[in-house]
């Protein structure tokens, strides 16, 4: 099983957000885009893990808001920017670093604690708060900022990874919550 820890949007977060990469979408040669209903801010990658380690995450996710009483907050994003990966790029909302991001960072961080000390292993590379608009993208756009795009942060949520075949004979990646734990107050 493919897996992640994520925080999901609702429906008027997402269509914000479809709006910038929209924005990308027309500016570019080509790239590959999410799909609105696949947008989402990742926490933890956890990549192909076995079934019978559900439960530990479960608890980890569990243990981190319990024992940390993090009450729900909001980030801010307005910052549209990339990552080189050879002649392609990956164009990404950011936010604006602050007492948010620093709250988001320190959960994030706490999980990956839990995580390492039930045997997962973490990606060495350091952590960034951004929501991935676009794969792949090639053509001429330069970062940007947008009107800020409040993201309520109220829970964490397992999530699952799957390519499951179209009626078209495409497969779609598709990702359900397997499980989602609330932060304090929610």
């Amino acid at each position: 099983m493919r897996l992640f820890i994520a925080v999901n949007f609702d429906d008027e977060t997402k269509q914000r957000i479809l709006e910038v990469q929209d924005r990308i979408r027309k500016e570019v040669e080509k790239g590959k885009f999410p799909p609105v209903e696949n947008l989402h801010l990742t926490l933890v990658f956890l990549g192909e893990t076995p079934k019978e380690k559900i439960p530990l995450i479960k608890d980890a996710m569990t243990r981190v808001v319990s024992l940390s009483g993090t009450p729900a907050f909001t980030l801010i994003f307005s910052r549209a920017g990339f990552f080189k990966r050879g002649r392609k790029e990956l164009w990404y909302l950011g936010t604006v670093a602050g007492a948010e991001e620093k709250r988001l960072k320190e959960l994030r961080a706490r999980l990956a604690e839990e995580l390492i000390s039930r045997k997962f292993s973490m990606d060495a590379r350091p952590f960034t708060t951004h929501i991935t608009l676009g794969r792949e993208i090639r053509g001429e756009l330069w970062p940007f900022t947008t009107d800020g795009i409040p993201i309520a942060v109220k829970r964490i949520s397992l999530m699952l990874s799957e390519n499951k075949r179209q009626p078209s004979g495409k497969n779609k990646l598709v990702y359900t919550e397997l499980f989602s734990v609330g932060l304090s107050g929610r």
